[in-house]
């Protein structure tokens, strides 16, 4: 579908889902499916925090000139992966968010061991500034 400009909402409220990269061994790739912006990490944390800053500086952008399209519905094959996905537990998005705004502390790495063969998703809240 193609690309719409619309009047943001106070709240951004979007659905990514989370899987391995079936491209690059050994990375994840959070796929948004409201902006089909994504991210990539060595781990689900790493790339949830990269689809988060990419979603923020398209909202800042789009806040800012007011004509910046941000919803791009991602691929119906993303969308369908979605529907099978697991819930990621909410506190891996909390670390993945804080990260991104700094509330995180810097030397402390989060880990885990997550196999590749899952898939997850998660709900996305971000502020929008005006």
């Amino acid at each position: 579908m193609a690309s719409r400009a619309k009047k943001l909402p106070r709240q951004f409220v979007d659905i990514c889902v989370i899987y391995a990269s079936e491209r690059d061994k050994g990375k994840w790739v959070a796929h948004s499916l409201e902006t089909d912006q994504i991210g990539v990490g060595d781990c689900i944390v790493d790339a949830l925090a990269d689809l988060l800053k990419a979603i923020r500086q398209i909202l800042d952008l789009a806040d800012q000139e007011g004509d910046i399209a941000v919803f791009r519905e991602a691929p119906a094959r993303i969308k369908r992966m979605a529907e099978t996905a697991q819930p990621l537990p909410r506190e891996i998005y909390e670390i993945a968010h804080k990260r991104v705004h700094g509330e995180w502390p810097e030397d402390f790495e989060p880990s885990s061991k997550t196999p590749h063969r899952r898939k997850y998703k998660t709900e996305i809240h971000e502020a929008v500034a005006s």
